[in-house]
């Protein structure tokens, strides 16, 4: 029996990386589309954009890993079907069912291994990422510009921007709001960024426009003046890559439990921190649901019902992150306790599967 279940699983080894190679390539290709055009239209230096690419991985990582463990197992049962291994192990007095237990257990510690990923490599690479994304913003300050839509990250400043072509801006205007008084406005028919001289920050010179100016006679109030050429600083202390501060999704459990703590200190709701800490759980152990489904599926599995498996997989998937969505927004309302509904997936998935299952070894 050692020697047939060491078999089974090892049946599985090689479907489980290529589909979660595969999988996860799939994911970044639309990324790698996206930032192909700041390489190409903005300058940006490939390993910088290589190094963003990198850093997605781990948060891909909770999704293409349960959905890599049910292909798998379709894949090895699938071709143990064609091959009439299964039949033959019934035929020998071994029933498949026994073969379930290994896998069961090696789901878990595919769990505990997404555990760590959520609670250490993904947070940790979500603030790089952010970081990395602000750090090519500072050396192509361009490329941190996307045509039609507010900037707020030079603060104090909001940079709109009609048109960029690669390092060239069109039509830019530039809103700096006063704490007493009237917003500061600077209109610029073109515009550029350059680094300053002391490469600390970078400058913005903009080109035939118009500048908000303090009236000295009206204090609070300004008056506008023509420019051929403007130029203005946005320091690196503004937009220091170190400097950017982390969400809640970019916290450990530990620094969510130290922060929940905190705030309950300070009288403060701390849903979002609970939602976030049982959300990082909860999903670690899809692995473990998505195998028991897999599982309940690959027994079943006949010559000629992959395709309808694998219609089968997906909805699941769908249905079982759809839901998390909305047990997100359920306990976000506090309708539900966040450590319940974040959990409602996986015990509504594992009682459906085990219940497949059950029916299975029938």
């Amino acid at each position: 029996m050692r020697t047939l279940r060491t078999y089974v699983l090892r049946e599985h080894l090689a479907p489980f990386f290529v589909t979660l190679g595969g999988l996860t390539a799939v994911l970044l290709v639309g990324n790698i589309v996206k930032f192909a055009e700041l390489v190409i239209a903005k300058g940006v230096n490939l390993f910088d954009v290589l190094r963003l690419l990198i850093y997605l991985v781990p948060y891909m990582l909770s999704f293409t890993v349960p959905m890599a463990c049910v292909i798998a197992i379709i894949f090895a049962f699938g071709r143990l079907s064609t091959d009439y291994e299964l039949i033959a192990m019934r035929a020998s007095g071994v029933a498949p069912i026994r073969l379930v237990t290994p896998l069961l257990v090696v789901s878990l510690i595919i769990s505990a291994a997404l555990l760590i990923v959520n609670d250490r490599l993904v947070p940790a690479s979500h603030l790089a990422f952010r970081r990395q994304l602000k750090a090519i913003g500072i050396k192509k300050p361009a490329a941190y510009l996307e045509s039609g839509i507010f900037i707020k990250e030079f603060t104090p400043y909001v940079i709109f921007v009609y048109q960029v072509e690669g390092q060239k801006l069109h039509n830019v205007r530039i809103y700096e709001p006063q704490p007493n008084g009237p917003t500061r406005t600077i209109i610029a028919e073109s515009g550029e960024f350059t680094r300053s001289a002391d490469q600390r920050g970078v400058q913005l010179r903009l080109y035939q426009g118009t500048v908000d100016e303090q009236d000295p006679s009206r204090p609070g109030a300004f008056y506008k003046v023509n420019f051929d050429s403007y130029a203005m600083t946005l320091r690196a202390d503004q937009t220091d890559p170190d400097s950017v501060g982390r969400k809640i999704k970019e916290m450990n459990f530990k620094d969510l439990w130290l922060e929940r703590r905190r705030l309950r200190a300070d009288g403060v709701d701390t849903a979002p921190i609970s939602l976030e800490l049982h959300r990082k759980i909860a999903t670690s152990f899809a692995a473990t649901v998505f195998v028991v489904f897999g599982l309940a599926l690959g027994l079943r599995l006949g010559h000629h019902e992959r395709l309808a498996t694998f219609i089968w997989i997906l909805g699941f998937f769908v249905t079982y992150y759809v839901a998390n969505i909305g047990m997100n927004a359920i306990a976000l309302k506090a309708w539900l306790p966040a450590w319940l509904a974040m959990w409602i997936p996986n015990l509504v998935g594992l009682i459906v599967g085990s219940v497949m299952l059950w029916r299975a070894r029938q």
